[in-house]
């Protein structure tokens, strides 16, 4: 059997969606039954608590028999299921208690790919968003594109294998990659430090793989969507296999281990596993809601201290940029990714930043590599980090300059956008004894963006770390799956039986 939808559809590329006809069409029986086991399926991922029967007639409108059919195929297909009944502790139910249904997540899976010079990522995760297993291997950055697209489809495998998942049911993937990508997410049209990346079709190789739609997507516009989705969530699933929580107390923020999920937030079936030096499941990929919900709907902290969230609301105008090994940026205007007419907006490294003093071709900062008439920004060496949190003078210049650098060479992108947040995502601070560093580099970067800007927007560090890319593929890819089981959700469960 073909994927439900031949020509897939990513409604977060940014591209225009088809429209309807202006003449109604007729709808087939098989199209209404469609519409109606998707209506019931909404009302049983949104309800809290798990809806009955008779509450899913009332949710839909439709009739008490129509729904029990329509309940009965949809379990039969996997994607729901009988919940455990409530506790009533005191009371005495004259009879069995009505039935309760919830989504199973784990019904089907997406990809999420994170490709970078120097390492691969993969996370296989549920229809919640939630990791089910997440692999990363080291590679060489010189390492060609058909041995890299190797190393992606060694790593999904291995992953599916680890988690007993037949690739029938995974429905949609999404690699993040360096680089220029078409506007149809088919290709990768140009990325200069990935050698003969480009000429690798991954979308078409990854399609032979599991048969089901694929998507390529700049790493930055996934970070920005990443964050966007997840941005506010401040646990990650430990290398442990239980939960790390960030809390603030007298005003230090620390780490704590628990092997309970925080409130709201589920623990996988099957625990993630940890992989090399890298935790087993990335920061964003917590399930707190729904995919299938707006993530401006989601609540933000009051506070404001989500990265998605400024003053405490989430944000439609946001700049997102990735900084570190790779220099992008991904545009979210109007609440939707901005890609421009070829796919290419945002590709911020391609800029000709100021040097340390304000001029080009002054002397290079402590430690910097590279020449300061290169497009781009070279990333801060880990020493000079570490000195600066510390406290050494030269090395907190140098990472101030670098935030001034940072904020001229974007500020006629932030003039020409007004965005009410930019949120830096990069690993160069990776662990919270450079934190100090961190908040030297977005201080000056802000302070230096009031003197260019005429309505400075608030600045924020990832509250994903390094692993928005990953967590924007996921998002993306479980899109395309929304995408189907808001029309026609027995379609994809029928393939997984095959």
């Amino acid at each position: 059997m073909a994927f439900p939808h031949t020509q897939a559809l990513w409604p977060l590329s940014g591209a225009a969606q088809p429209t309807a006809p202006s003449t109604p069409a007729v709808v087939a029986v098989a199209d209404l039954r469609a519409t109606n086991a998707a209506a019931v399926l909404a009302v049983v991922r949104s309800a809290d608590p798990h809806p009955r029967l008779s509450e899913l007639a009332q949710a839909t409108s439709l009739s008490r028999p129509t729904v029990e059919a329509i309940v009965e195929e949809l379990a039969d297909c996997g994607l729901i299921e009988a919940a455990p009944a409530l506790s009533a502790r005191g009371q005495r139910s004259p009879g069995r208690p009505a039935r309760r249904f919830r989504f199973r997540a784990h019904a089907g899976f997406v990809v999420g790919v994170d490709v970078r010079p120097r390492s691969v990522t993969a996370c296989l995760a549920d229809l919640d968003g939630e990791p089910v297993f997440v692999r990363r291997r080291t590679v060489r950055a010189d390492l060609a594109g058909a041995a890299r697209a190797r190393t992606v489809t060694s790593l999904i495998q291995e992953a599916m294998a680890e988690a007993a998942i037949d690739p029938a049911r995974v429905w949609a993937a999404t690699v993040g990659t360096p680089g220029l990508v078409d506007r149809a997410n088919a290709r990768v049209r140009k990325a200069d430090n990935l050698r003969t990346w480009a000429d690798t079709d991954i979308a078409g190789i990854l399609r032979d793989l599991l048969h089901c739609p694929v998507a390529v997507e700049n790493d930055a516009n996934l970070a920005a969507l990443g964050e966007q989705w997840r941005g506010g969530d401040r646990a990650r699933v430990a290398p442990r296999g239980g939960f790390e929580r960030e809390r603030t107390a007298d005003g230090r923020r620390t780490r704590e281990w628990s092997p309970e999920p925080p409130p709201g937030g589920g623990r996988s079936e099957r625990p993630a596993e940890p992989s090399g030096d890298r935790p087993a499941a990335p920061a964003g990929l917590r399930a707190t809601a729904s995919v299938g919900e707006r993530s401006q709907d989601r609540p933000s902290e009051p506070s404001g201290q989500g990265s998605g969230a400024a003053g405490g609301r989430m944000v439609d105008e946001m700049v997102f940029v990735l900084l570190g090994e790779r220099l992008g940026a991904g545009v979210i205007t109007g609440g939707r990714l901005l890609r421009g007419h070829h796919g290419a907006a945002g590709e911020i490294g391609f800029i000709r930043f100021p040097g340390p003093s304000g001029t080009r071709g002054s002397s290079a900062p402590l430690g910097s590599a590279g020449s300061p008439d290169d497009p781009g920004l070279e990333p801060l060496p880990a020493a000079v980090v570490a000195a600066a949190a510390a406290g050494e003078a030269d090395a907190v210049a140098a990472v101030e300059s670098y935030g001034r650098r940072l904020a001229e060479g974007i500020a006629p992108v932030l003039l020409a956008l007004d965005p009410a947040l930019i949120v830096i995502g990069t690993g160069q601070f990776p662990n919270p004894e450079t934190a100090p560093a961190a908040d030297l580099l977005l201080a000056a970067a802000r302070r230096h963006a009031r003197t260019l800007l005429v309505d400075p927007p608030h600045w924020r560090l990832s509250a994903l770390g390094d692993d928005g890319v990953l967590t924007g593929a996921v998002r993306f890819a479980l899109s395309s799956v929304e995408v189907v089981l808001r029309t026609r959700p027995t379609s994809l469960a029928a393939r997984a039986r095959e």
